[in-house]
């Protein structure tokens, strides 16, 4: 199936050992014998009957890595199937065979893989307890954008909200743009300080909406964000009247005059000194995995991305290129919208983008099955926009896999107006915070929320009040009212640490495919060093706009400030051979890059 590598058949598995099954019984501390067993694991019934009270939820199991990154060895995952199907109330719902190097029993097995399984929660705890050392069993959590919120920072306890009696109350909201035009699909929300109510307006650009609360009087706002093309609207306190309502949208072109129609380079890519349109860096030679909502790539700008792949339950060959949700399509166009066409451009435009499908409704499962893909098909570089709510040891592996074969992981730092969303506060990732600009969107925008007061810059830059903050950020970068694609063919501007990911993750990819260390022969290979020497230099180029690395990081990267050598600066042909390393690349004993403070910012030339 397209959503699945080598996913295997979840019927009952024949025994491949009964020594090696009664060893991982023993192991286990497993009752099934003398425990009677429930319908639907292997029985007459094809359906499996969680016990009163309890419910069954999706597991992950697999082999826990050593130091050395080799798989703690002592069942195949054959044995695991067994031994799962054997037990009450556990269904075996797939088998994700992993790519690279396989390691095997003495039986000659592959445990290179997981198992995703039902269990119910009482007894995943059992398992957890008293599985043996080399078997890590953990939540198959579900996947979100990195730019959504989760239900509990929105909302209150639904008792305390609901009134006692609710009053429902009809409304109209019309909505039209740019020369009156009414505006279709656009999302309708009120704020009524109880349940939000919210929908979409059909073709005539009306929204009809059943509103519960105690008066009109109560709503507190009024929100509307067109499908495309125009600047959503935040208004305060709206006098609503039970008759229809006529709000108006202003284009972006209010803002960015003639665009669409002539070509815009982001505030964000003038902050960071990225401007492939001067034609010298576009990033080309470069392979970066985008793993996401899927991509629209029927838009003029994105008609180049031809590989993907849907990891979703349903995928098709085809369905990576459908995005629900917009997300993907947005951060691929900061990435790499062509700069053949008018309209925006991406960061690094010649680069080669490969999709990975994985919400929505994805899980950890489907994520560390796209992240293999992306170790299989050798990219350079992996922008993550999605996040969890739950730690995963078996994802975290496989993310320190990744950087030990030589790709960048690039993370946003999520939506969460606080601690790091995972996996961003891991090691050996780079985490991006995001920050804003102001005067680069409307005043009655929802963007306006974005700010915090008190630490704008003497430039105008403000950290994002919705970003996740901690010691881990290592940067910050553009995430508010940036101008993308979006599904349709049309541009929306979007907040999220995931826009601001997605500009450095262009940033990197310039770095990587034009910076002089980064060509030495030394480190063209793929390796653990290339991330860091990457990551080094991005970091060294960062600027600091306000005095907060909580939120910040070092800083916004800028592309003119990469360090370099003095030859490369002067546009010189490099030196070959060992010196090349030791004259512009020189690391102090502990690893640290000495050179940060000593060589001068590559000034005009990126």
């Amino acid at each position: 199936m397209a959503q699945e590598k080598d996913e295997r058949p979840v019927a009952a598995v024949k025994k491949t050992s009964e020594t090696g099954e009664d060893s991982l019984r023993r192991n286990t501390g497993a009752q099934s014998r003398s425990a009677a067993r429930e319908p639907g694991n292997g029985g007459d019934s094809a359906v499996a009957v969680s016990p009163p009270g309890r419910r069954r939820e999706r597991y992950i199991v697999g082999m826990r890595t050593a130091p050395g990154g080799h798989a703690m060895v002592q069942h195949s995952m054959d044995e695991v199937v067994q031994y799962l199907n054997g037990q009450e109330n556990v269904e075996v719902v797939k088998r994700i065979k992993l790519g690279g190097t396989q390691p095997f029993t003495s039986t000659g097995h592959s445990v290179n893989e997981v198992v995703v399984a039902k269990i119910d929660e009482v007894k995943a705890q059992r398992l957890r307890a008293l599985a043996p050392p080399h078997l890590i069993i953990e939540r198959d959590s579900l996947l979100a954008c990195a730019d959504y919120q989760s239900a509990p920072a929105r909302l209150s306890p639904i008792g305390t909200l609901l009134p006692l009696r609710s009053v429902a109350t009809d409304l109209s909201i019309r909505v039209i743009g740019e020369r009156d035009q009414p505006l279709a699909k656009a999302t309708v929300v009120i704020d009524g300080g109880e349940l939000p109510a919210q929908g979409l307006t059909d073709e005539s650009g009306t929204a009809r909406i059943t509103f519960f609360g105690s008066s009109t009087e109560a709503i507190r706002a009024l929100f509307i964000r067109s499908a495309a093309n125009h600047w959503d609207r935040l208004i305060v306190a709206p006098r609503l009247s039970s008759g229809i309502n006529t709000v108006k949208l202003r284009p972006l072109s209010e803002l960015y005059p003639h665009f669409p129609g002539s070509r815009l380079l982001g505030w964000g890519q003038r902050l960071m000194g990225v401007d492939p349109t001067a034609g010298r860096f576009s990033g080309s030679g470069v392979k970066i995995g985008l793993i996401d909502s899927g991509c629209d790539n029927s838009h003029p700008l994105l008609r180049h991305i031809v590989q993907g792949k849907d990891f979703t339950n349903g995928g098709t060959d085809t369905s990576w290129s459908q995005d629900l949700v917009s997300h993907g399509t947005h951060c691929a166009g900061v990435i790499n919208a062509s700069i053949t066409e008018q309209g925006i451009v991406g960061c690094a435009p010649a680069a080669e983008l490969h999709v990975f499908k994985v919400i929505p409704e994805g899980r950890i499962s489907d994520l560390l099955a796209a992240l293999d893909e992306c170790i299989e098909r050798e990219v350079d570089l992996i922008n993550i926009s999605v996040v969890s709510d739950e730690f995963s040891e078996l994802l975290s592996q496989k993310l320190h896999e990744a950087r030990q074969k030589g790709i960048a992981c690039i993370v946003a730092a999520g939506n969460t107006s606080g601690l790091l969303a995972f996996p961003a506060m891991l090691p050996g990732v780079l985490a991006v915070a995001a920050v804003g600009k102001l005067r680069e969107f409307p005043a009655d925008s929802s963007h306006v929320l974005s700010v915090v007061p008190q630490l704008i810059g003497s430039d105008d830059i403000f950290p994002a009040n919705f970003s996740g903050m901690g010691p881990q950020i290592a940067i910050s970068a553009p995430g508010v009212a940036i101008v993308s694609t979006v599904p349709g063919g049309g541009y929306a501007a979007a907040d999220g640490t995931s826009a601001a990911a997605a500009h450095v993750t262009g940033l990197a990819a310039l770095v990587l495919a034009h910076h002089p260390l980064l060509q030495d022969r030394s480190l063209t290979g793929r390796s653990e060093q290339r991330v860091h020497v990457l990551f080094e230099l991005i970091r060294a180029s960062a600027v600091p706009h306000f005095p907060d690395p909580q939120r910040g990081g070092a800083g916004v990267p800028d592309l003119a400030r990469i360090p370099t050598g003095q030859s490369f600066a002067m546009g010189l042909p490099f030196p070959d051979g060992p010196e090349r390393m030791s004259a512009y690349w020189p690391l102090s004993v502990q690893g640290s890059p000495a050179w940060l403070s000593a060589r001068a910012p590559l000034a005009g030339l990126f």
